[in-house]
């Protein structure tokens, strides 16, 4: 796994940490290398998948699925990112 995002963020640093945040599994795409899942239903008002390429940008698609998924704020996402792992 090469590449970083266009704002600079590695592709392989942003798959290990979100493939450990509960309920969302990383599987590969046919338009984009990753997409990120997560389990809960999408009738629930959560978002659908968010790809996972060197087109993508990590603070204006990545950090707002994350925080729609979870709740988390952006902070304690940027944290974890940083960290590599997820505050339970």
């Amino acid at each position: 796994m090469a590449g970083r995002t266009s704002d600079g963020k590695r592709l392989s640093d942003i798959v290990s940490t979100l493939s450990k945040l509960p309920g969302v599994s990383i599987e590969e795409g046919t338009r984009h290398p990753y997409l990120a899942k997560f389990s809960g239903t999408p009738a629930a008002g959560l978002p659908g998948n968010c790809a996972i390429a060197t087109s993508t940008s990590y603070e204006r698609h990545i950090v707002p699925w994350v925080k729609k998924v979870t709740g988390y704020e952006k902070k304690t996402i940027e944290s974890a990112f940083k960290k590599g792992y997820w505050d339970n």
